[in-house]
């Protein structure tokens, strides 16, 4: 082993020139650090900074510095370089820094054979010192920018659906953050599924996937929102139809928007549609297909008032009593006026229906034939789950 430290100084005094060498057989053989991953200059200097001290172990018995090992698997990770090639590249290196040391032994006869196989053993211990505190470091540091990234996406994204992104350059950069476009064909969903321990429903994920659409998700207080972009293709029934198959949840689905700019009105829109919910007998609602239902979630205030105003002495009978006239309206509505299919939806008499329709009209007094008291009656009847909500 006296023989290495004369092959290592060989090396050092051609340093720039094992160093050349070096970066065109990773350039030669990896196909990503051809494409530009990883910049000349960036090769270079790490070649250099990590055979220094490598060349320093095998001459002498000191401690190998992983110190410039580390840096060059952190910067690797932040150019995202792929590790695999990455840890090729230090092993192409030492492949050639050994055959430089083999083919100088013979060379000059500075190391027999024998002595040769005894550093065999230092190089390659080396060898593994190295990649393993490479990987161990571009992990971590992949891990570290994994977390700023997903919490500069959801920053964006909160300010998006908040609509605190206000000129076009930050919009531009949400998008491209987000890996979205800023113009296309997008909806926004607000959900609050069954199981909130779950990040993302991924029955309902997986059917938008199958169906082409991308979406993007963000937790907020009361509700799992998302933002989805449809395409060209994708037509927006077959979206609510495939999250009315699969809905664990109720789902308020916002109307069709082209620029991203729109998103807090969808979001508002989402948000409105999914308070309908409790008294339309659906899982999944659009807001732009319910505009009385979503007029009324709107002014939730002014809804209780209007519901109490005109179903007061509805709302004071006992409460199934109460329930069954309601519920008669509601199917009363939904037939179109029709007595007979209503009747046939609950069950029962067609003379029954009409006399709890004469029933609520006396309650009320208002008329089901007036147009204005009709619209009333409507108005208040969307208005009703307002109270039933916070009963």
């Amino acid at each position: 082993m006296q023989e290495l430290p004369a092959l290592v100084h060989g090396v050092l005094d051609r340093l720039d020139e094992v160093v050349e060498v070096m970066c065109r057989r990773v350039y030669d053989e990896l196909p990503s650090y051809r494409a530009g991953t990883v910049p000349p200059a960036a090769l270079r200097r790490s070649v250099r900074d990590n055979l220094v001290p490598i060349l320093r172990s095998l001459s002498a018995p000191v401690p190998l510095d992983l110190g410039p090992a580390r840096a060059t698997g952190k910067e690797r990770a932040e150019q995202d370089a792929p590790l695999p090639e990455v840890l090729r590249a230090f092993r192409i290196g030492f492949e050639h820094l050994w055959q430089d040391l083999v083919e100088t032994a013979r060379e000059t006869g500075t190391a027999s054979d024998a002595s040769l196989v005894d550093a065999a053993t230092s190089v390659w211990r080396l060898t593994g010192e190295c990649t393993d505190a490479i990987a161990a470091a571009y992990r971590t540091a992949s891990m570290e920018l994994a977390v700023r990234l997903e919490h500069r996406r959801s920053a964006l994204l909160d300010a998006l659906f908040l609509g605190t992104l206000t000129d076009k350059t930050t919009l531009w950069e949400a998008a491209e953050a987000l890996e979205v476009p800023l113009t296309d064909r997008f909806l926004v969903l607000a959900t609050a599924p069954a199981d909130t321990t779950e990040p993302v429903p991924a029955n309902l994920d997986a059917r938008l996937r199958r169906r082409g659409v991308r979406a993007t998700w963000r937790w907020q207080p009361d509700a799992l929102t998302g933002l989805l972009v449809l395409g060209a293709s994708v037509a927006e029934a077959a979206v609510v139809a495939d999250l009315e198959a699969v809905a664990s949840g109720d789902i308020g689905v916002s109307g069709l928007f082209g620029h991203l700019r729109e998103a807090p009105d969808a979001v508002h829109g989402a948000r409105v549609a999914l308070t309908t919910l409790s008294h339309q007998g659906r899982r999944v609602v659009q807001y732009d297909t319910t505009p009385l239902a979503m007029l009324v979630s709107a002014a939730p205030a002014e809804a209780e008032r209007v519901a109490r105003e005109v179903f007061g002495a509805l709302l004071a009978l006992k409460p199934h009593e109460s329930a069954v006239l309601t519920r008669t309206l509601r199917a009363w509505c939904a037939s179109d006026g029709s007595p007979g299919r209503a009747a046939e939806a609950l069950h029962c008499h067609a003379n029954t229906i009409r006399y709890r329709l004469r029933r609520i009209e006396d309650l009320t007094g208002r008329s089901l034939r007036s147009p204005r008291d009709l619209a009333e009656i409507v108005t208040a009847l969307n208005a009703l789950r307002v109270i039933r909500e916070k009963e």
